[in-house]
């Protein structure tokens, strides 16, 4: 008798440990990002850049023309880069991979399943969306994102669509 009223205590705590365990975990589901934090080749500063008068179309040439927005590619950054205009090795990096022949190894921040149809062409040019709803106040930042501005989620891409009145239509996003 003894011996099963410890081994029901025991269960009792084991229970116990075992919901806070779950609960933890699931909190932890909840905050912990989706995916590691990206690091960039070029440590990029969008306010310097704005401040010297270029727009997001200026490197992201593709934005008002196609699905892709595109990233900026080494003979954009050389148009202004190709003779040094800071000390920084940021922007030495840029003359490094032109010499080497190479692209920059963008990597992508923003990911969207492969089923999901996004294009830059019709949120930003044909509906006038400003980049900063999508992607943060990148004009103010002196470092490339390193995570999205929000998780992509088909219920923000859904409000998203509710609050300005777009397609609701499955096959308007879904290929």
């Amino acid at each position: 008798m003894k011996v099963l009223k410890t081994l029901q205590k025991v269960t009792e705590r084991a229970g116990t440990i075992g919901a806070g365990g779950f609960l933890l975990a699931f909190v932890l589901a909840l905050l912990w990002p989706a995916r590691a934090n990206v690091t960039q080749p070029i440590q990029f500063n969008h306010r310097k850049h704005v401040d010297a008068g270029l727009q997001c179309e200026n490197c992201h040439e593709r934005v008002s023309n196609s699905p892709w927005a595109g990233l900026p590619q080494v003979d954009i950054c050389l148009t202004c880069h190709e003779q040094p205009i800071t000390e920084s090795r940021e922007e030495e990096k840029i003359r490094d991979f032109a010499k080497r022949n190479e692209a920059i190894p963008w990597k992508q921040v923003n990911q969207l399943p492969t089923h999901v149809y996004f294009s830059h062409r019709t949120h930003a040019a044909s509906k006038q969306i400003a980049c900063a709803v999508c992607h943060g106040d990148m004009e103010k930042a002196n470092a490339p994102p390193s995570a999205p501005l929000f998780k992509w989620t088909m219920t923000a891409c859904m409000n998203c669509h509710e609050k300005q009145h777009a397609t609701e239509d499955c096959n308007g996003c879904h290929r």
